[in-house]
């Protein structure tokens, strides 16, 4: 069960930086960028959602061998990606 766990939010972290990488590269399209808006509202929505489990998976995986190295590239490289999100945003935001 560990295993399927770990490898579930790897996947999903993946799904993640695919999404992010999709998003950025929408364009405007009609009235403004509403649309790009709720994009990444909804990016930021499963970002916690997994997140959260990638909590549990760390949690769970320290008991198996093997398992805890994974795991916690992968919680690493979701907070790299979120990390570097925010700081895109906040560079667009002060220009």
């Amino acid at each position: 069960m560990v295993k399927f766990l770990v490898g579930l939010y790897g996947v999903t972290v993946l799904a993640l930086v695919w999404g992010a990488v999709s998003i950025w590269r929408l364009r405007c399209e009609g009235f403004g960028c509403m649309g790009v808006g709720v994009a990444w509202f909804a990016w930021v929505i499963a970002y916690v959602f997994v997140l959260g489990v990638g909590l549990l998976t760390r949690h769970k995986a320290a008991s198996v061998a093997g398992l805890a190295p994974t795991a916690r590239v992968t919680w690493w490289l979701q907070l790299a990606v979120g990390a570097l999100a925010a700081i895109v945003w906040f560079v667009k935001r002060m220009n």
